[in-house]
């Protein structure tokens, strides 16, 4: 069973808010013992942790093969939003493979993240 996914991000409020926009509720916005920034967003069963990273630079992958994958209820009316709030689209609305309508965006340090029309 999955835990969670850890990533690096250079601005974690930012991080944060993106994924709570796409149906995530932020768990945990802290200081760790380490003096490092540490956020938590749930999705569903899963979770998504953030560190950030001051003075460093994440270099996420931009190859689409590399992502996250959410289901978001609303995809039609939320991604016209994403994109009014400055979010970039890099596959706009189609069908995926099994049939849902999906399209592809990137979260505030440059991940494809997939997003998939429905619930879980």
């Amino acid at each position: 069973m999955l835990k969670h996914v850890s990533f690096l991000t250079r601005d974690l409020a930012a991080t944060l808010a993106f994924y709570k926009r796409l149906g995530g509720a932020v768990e945990k916005n802290l200081t760790t013992a380490e003096g490092f920034r540490r956020g938590v967003v749930r999705l569903g069963e899963g979770r998504l942790q953030f560190f950030e990273i001051q003075g460093e630079t994440p270099t996420p992958h931009g190859h689409w093969a590399e992502h996250v994958a959410l289901h978001v209820p609303g995809l039609h009316s939320l991604l016209p939003e994403l994109r009014a709030a400055g979010v970039t689209v890099t596959r706009d609305l189609q069908p995926s493979p099994g049939g849902r309508d999906m399209a592809f965006v990137l979260d505030p340090d440059g991940r494809q993240v997939e997003l998939l029309e429905g619930g879980l």
